[in-house]
């Protein structure tokens, strides 16, 4: 029940929609007893005395009753979908603005399927029975009372005749209200797995097709299709047994009227009037026993669907603004990391340990490690996608958790080694977070992200659209509009996570040029792996394991030996390795190498 007066809580603001509704639902339940008065009059009075005035008369007042009834049908019906849209929008955009404010980490357990499946139809299946269905199983409550009461008035042993079918009616209803619920958890769970097989089959489709999964894939999906089709079976067998009962009853109840009525009537303690009109509004019992079934099946879909979206809504971002948190208007990018341990949930292992680093404004810093090094993850904390298990990070003295998180994140460019295009324009692309830039400020960026030329070769330059997921440009060209979009930004401190791993070494250092013009003044922390972007840094941090190995310059860590020295000669022919470091040291120093040296 709770959830059921979670989602009749989206109808307070829109209190009077639904006050129109309702007061047009109480016109029609009153207009039902008013028509059945006027067909008693009809086989009564008019007929028998064939007064073709009072037919007249009696006609004409059923015609404007049905005309009221009509209009107010009209009103009920447009009233109960427009609530139940707007409750749809309510609860849609709720859901919405509320996952912008959680972390990357709750959709690495949280599948983009899953998501998808309760913003969409398990939304749905709530505002059938909040915009309407509720609407109507009040209407029909009414209407039964209403019926009721006026029933009896017409004749009270026949109405206590047809209430000896209501035990039944009731158990019927509550054995289907249990089965059916459990029945609609299980589809929609069942949906929700497969929104999630084919979400990933679409998005990878190229890694399926890569490694030849095409019949994987397809006998993967038809597992969780014939899941989902045999939960749907099994609701639709307990709803097949449940409608024909309520069915059934509704028939019994006619047969009550029809026998014990005419038995009234034959010894005359009831008129033929009165029976035409007692079955007449009889229907106005069946029907909401015939409804009944049917409502508590959108009920049960609504209960069943509710606590999915509101998991959404009611998880709690972990990183938020922390009380009292301020806006940081002037950043230099004086960057310190004190302490600093993480571990990823429900995983006892550190993925960084004991990080103590400082990183000067303006300073270039190198992250070096191998896989699963924790290099991701130390850059991550800056922006607060993630945050320290222990200790603290600072930006210019300050804790970045005292700092709100837009004000923090304006000041920081990002690009990714796996960056997300939008299906937009190239031109809305890289002014994603800039949105009044100008023509020329955005050519600019994508000059300096050596992007401009393979911009002007496309069919409408900065104006055409990419793709989903920048389908139809190559991993360079999207490396680079991600590159343009952070350089837009012009931020104090610019972090570039294997930002020019997808593009050849040609481009790279095209890149590289243009950056040592953007990295002039900023706080530049760049993830690579390859030499010709890291030697030109100020400082070169080693991870290992989550530790700090190694910080020194390009010269220094080469004399160290060690993992640089490793990553150093890694990258050159065997027997070129020695002449190499031996011109990377004479470089740095200053100096010539030994031209009589015959190894050069």
């Amino acid at each position: 029940m709770k959830q059921l007066a979670r989602m009749m809580s989206y109808l307070k603001p829109h209190w009077a929609t639904v006050l129109a509704t309702f007061f047009a639902m109480i016109i029609q339940t009153v207009m039902e007893p008013l028509s059945t008065m006027i067909l008693r009059a009809m086989v009564d009075q008019a007929l028998p005395s064939r007064d073709m005035s009072l037919i007249i008369n009696l006609c004409l007042w059923y015609i404007g009753i049905y005309a009221i009834k009509g209009l107010v049908s009209w009103v009920q019906w447009y009233g109960s979908e427009l609530t139940g849209q707007k409750v749809t929008y309510d609860i849609r955009q709720s859901v919405h603005d509320h996952l912008q404010k959680l972390p990357p980490s709750y959709f690495n357990t949280m599948g983009s399927g899953q998501v998808m499946s309760r913003l969409t139809s398990d939304i749905e299946s709530m505002q059938n029975f909040v915009g309407w269905g509720a609407l109507l199983l009040i209407n029909m409550v009414m209407l039964f009372i209403v019926s009721s009461a006026f029933l009896a008035y017409l004749n009270w042993k026949l109405t206590l005749a047809m209430a000896v079918t209501f035990p039944f009616l009731a158990r019927t209803v509550f054995w289907f209200d249990k089965h059916v619920r459990k029945a609609w958890e299980n589809v929609r769970e069942k949906m929700g797995h497969l929104t999630t097989a084919l979400q990933e089959n679409i998005s990878g489709i190229n890694v399926v097709k890569a490694f030849a999964r095409e019949e994987l894939e397809i006998e993967k999906f038809r597992a969780k299709n014939l899941a989902h089709y045999e939960a749907n079976m099994e609701r639709a067998a307990v709803e097949a047994k449940g409608q024909p009962l309520l069915d059934l009853i509704s028939g019994f109840v006619t047969v009550i009227v029809i026998g014990y009525g005419g038995y009234l009537v034959a010894t005359g303690q009831m008129t033929m009037g009165t029976i035409f009109a007692f079955y007449s509004l009889s229907w106005t019992l069946i029907w909401p026993v015939r409804m009944m079934g049917w409502l508590v099946n959108m009920a049960e879909q609504a209960r069943a669907a509710a606590p999915r979206v509101f998991e959404l809504l009611d998880h709690e971002p972990e990183i938020k603004d922390e009380p009292g948190a301020v806006d940081l208007e002037e950043v230099r990018g004086h960057i310190v990391f004190e302490n600093v341990s993480f571990s990823f949930p429900d995983d006892s292992r550190e993925t960084l340990k004991d990080i103590n680093l400082e990183i000067l404004p303006g300073e270039t810093v190198a992250i070096v490690g191998g896989t699963g090094s924790g290099k991701s993850t130390l850059v991550n904390m800056i922006p607060r996608f993630v945050q320290p298990t222990k200790g603290r990070i600072l930006l210019d003295g300050r804790d970045i958790r005292e700092i709100t998180l837009k004000s923090l994140r304006k000041h920081i460019g990002l690009v990714l080694q796996d960056n997300f295009l939008f299906s937009a324009t190239v031109k809305e692309n890289i002014a994603l977070g800039k949105r009044d830039a100008t023509d020329e400020e955005i050519q600019r960026a994508a000059r300096l992200a050596q992007a401009e030329e393979f911009i002007e070769e496309l069919p409408k330059k900065y104006d055409t659209p990419v793709g989903e997921r920048g389908i139809g440009l190559s991993g360079g060209q999207k490396q680079r509009i991600a590159l343009a979009r952070a350089l837009l930004l012009n931020p104090k401190i610019l972090i570039l996570d294997e930002a020019t791993s997808s593009v050849d070494t040609e481009t790279e250092y095209l890149i590289q040029e243009g950056l040592q013009e953007v990295m002039k003044g900023r706080t530049s922390i760049v993830i690579a792996k390859r030499l010709s972007t890291i030697r030109g840094a100020d400082k070169i941090v080693i991870l290992d394991k989550g530790r700090i190995l190694q910080v020194g310059t390009h010269e220094e860590l080469l004399k160290q030996g060690g993992f640089y020295r490793k990553l150093f000669e890694s990258q050159f022919a065997e027997e070129d390795v020695e002449k190499a470091i031996r011109l990377e040291l004479a470089e740095y120093a200053g100096g010539e190498p030994n031209s009589d040296d015959p190894s050069q």
